[in-house]
């Protein structure tokens, strides 16, 4: 069978989708040697293939165009010629032009367009309501990163059939060694993008409250600078707590991995996410995790995480006040740690991996 994919979004690795798409493929290099794999991309990507089955073509088309418009105008001819039989969307979206014999797959991540529309750039928003409305439609089988996203699916739009789902679902650094929670820094770690969606505001208004109190707590913050984050910077700017903010930016896995064995907890407030992959990495680094509750969050961790009020800084404040008072609350009990070796026998890219095949299967079976 050849497959064909879409890989532009691995212009950027290291974002969350980028990861995602990198770290399953990666997956299914080492899993899969009996199809053929034809990744397209209009411009180069720094992708390594090691699968003597698998090859990257550089379709650019005859003018430079968005993202977007390059995926609906000129990706069509490329999967056509080449003969693919299946064709993975891993972005939400995939070409709308119907080509015949060509099943498509499609990977949901979230509905925040539906949810949370004004956190999100205006060109992704509508991206999202337009095209990826529409590829929800018109692909053969859709694969959801979570249980949680795939109800969410069903709330928006119960006209599609649940049999049409699947779930592969995120993995996790793996073969990793941590340090004993004793010998911890202090310092709480926040990874991902400074966006508005990842609820930073009301987390550092929280670690205010906290100051007023006497209680400082320093906040590592990985991860680019996101968006429409005039706000967040101006608050950061002028917080008495200001100099127990450190932003570093972009690190590398290696230095992320670090991080996440040095810090006393990881604190993840996001308001909507469709996985949420640092609380599976921290889980994994036997971290603490602090996280958002009535959310996806709880389907990852349960009973492992601590959870608040991601809308309420006093939740957040008192959350961080006990965890970091209470000894109990810094270590998991016989029952977590054996839910959370379940959890990461669960989770993993290997399992990710065969799932995803096994959805490519079912896609070019479909009807």
């Amino acid at each position: 069978m050849k497959i064909g994919v879409d890989i532009k979004a691995l212009r950027h690795p290291q974002a969350g989708i980028g990861r995602y798409i990198t770290q399953l493929l990666d997956a299914i290099q080492k899993t899969d040697l009996k199809n053929e794999f034809i990744l397209f991309s209009p411009v180069p990507i720094n992708y390594l293939i090691k699968n003597p089955r698998w090859k990257i073509i550089i379709c650019p088309g005859k003018i430079k165009l968005p993202g977007i418009l390059w995926q609906q105008l000129v990706l069509p001819y490329f999967v056509k010629k080449e003969n693919i039989d299946v064709f993975w969307g891993p972005e939400q979206t995939t070409f709308l032009l119907p080509i015949s014999k060509v099943k498509k797959i499609t990977t949901i991540y979230d509905f925040v367009y539906k949810r949370y529309a004004k956190t999100m750039r205006w060109s992704v928003r509508h991206i999202q309501k337009w095209f990826g409305e529409k590829s929800l439609f018109s692909s053969d089988r859709l694969v959801c990163i979570s249980d949680f996203t795939a109800k969410e699916m069903q709330f928006f739009y119960p006209q599609i059939p649940p049999s049409k789902t699947g779930i592969v679902s995120c993995g996790y650094f793996a073969e990793e060694t941590s340090s004993p929670l004793s010998e911890r820094e202090p310092f709480l770690l926040f990874a991902g993008s400074l966006e508005p969606r990842k609820n930073l505001i009301k987390l550092i208004q929280a670690l205010e409250l906290l100051h007023e109190k006497g209680i400082d707590v320093p906040l590592y913050l990985t991860g680019p600078s996101g968006w429409k984050n005039l706000a967040l910077n101006s608050i950061l700017k002028n917080s008495p707590i200001k100099k127990s903010i450190i932003h570093l930016g972009y690190v590398s896995n290696k230095e992320l991995k670090d991080l996440y064995r040095r810090c006393r907890a990881l604190i993840f407030p996001s308001l909507y996410e469709g996985f949420g992959l640092p609380v599976l990495e921290a889980l994994a680094f036997n971290t603490p995790v602090l996280t958002s509750s009535h959310s996806v969050m709880q389907e990852i961790a349960g009973p492992c995480a601590i959870y608040f009020d991601p809308k309420s800084k006093k939740s957040i404040a008192q959350a961080i006040e006990n965890f970091w008072f209470s000894k109990a609350l810094s270590t998991f009990t016989e029952e977590q740690e054996k839910v959370r070796m379940q959890i990461l026998n669960k989770y993993t890219w290997e399992n990710a991996a065969l799932e995803m095949l096994n959805q490519i299967l079912l896609s070019k079976r479909a009807k």
